[in-house]
Formats: structure tokens, sequence, C-alpha cells
């Protein structure tokens, strides 16, 4: 399995959990939110393509949400896995030589 496929596999149902979460709540605005980030992320065909998520995403604490703990705490872990994966591309492109 490739690089994008697992982060599209690990990824997707965090996404999801949150989204569930999020209309469950009626948390609209932040459900609309991560349902885009959610269909970028079933678009991407090529790692280069994760930037653009990881900008969408990046933009997350600006959109004035009123998240309860549950929604943060679920949105967190969204972006810490987004965070780890920057990271690992990045370690990995430093390291090329």
């Amino acid at each position: 399995m490739d690089a994008l496929t697992t982060i599209k596999d690990e990824l997707k149902p965090k996404l999801e959990s949150l989204i569930i979460y999020l209309n469950e709540t009626n948390e609209v605005a932040a459900s609309s939110f991560f349902t885009n980030i959610l269909v970028i992320l079933a678009g991407l065909t090529e790692e280069e393509q994760l930037l653009e998520l990881f900008i969408e995403l990046s933009t997350t604490a600006f959109q004035g949400f009123n998240f309860d703990e549950v929604s943060w705490a679920l949105t967190d872990e969204v972006l810490m896995y987004a965070e780890q994966v920057a990271h690992t591309f990045t370690a990995g492109s430093e390291n090329a030589h």
C-alpha cells in the first residue's frame, strides 16, 4: 500500500467521526467545513496534493466554530494526524540528498 492510500485510509474515519458528531450536535458550519475537507481527501491522487488538504485544515482555528469538548477532541485528533503526516513528509525530503 502506498503512502497516499495509507493516509486516506487513516484520516477518512477520523473525519467521518467528527462530521457525524458535528451533525448530531447541529454544528452545520463546522460539518460543512469538514465535509469539504473529506471531499478534498477523497479526490487526492498524488502525494503532492496533500499540501492543499493541509493548508485547508490549517484554517480550522480561524473559522470561528463554537465547539464543545468532544468536538475539540475529535478536531484535535484530525489536526494532530495531519501534523504528523506533514512532519513525516518534511523529514523525508530533508534527508534526501
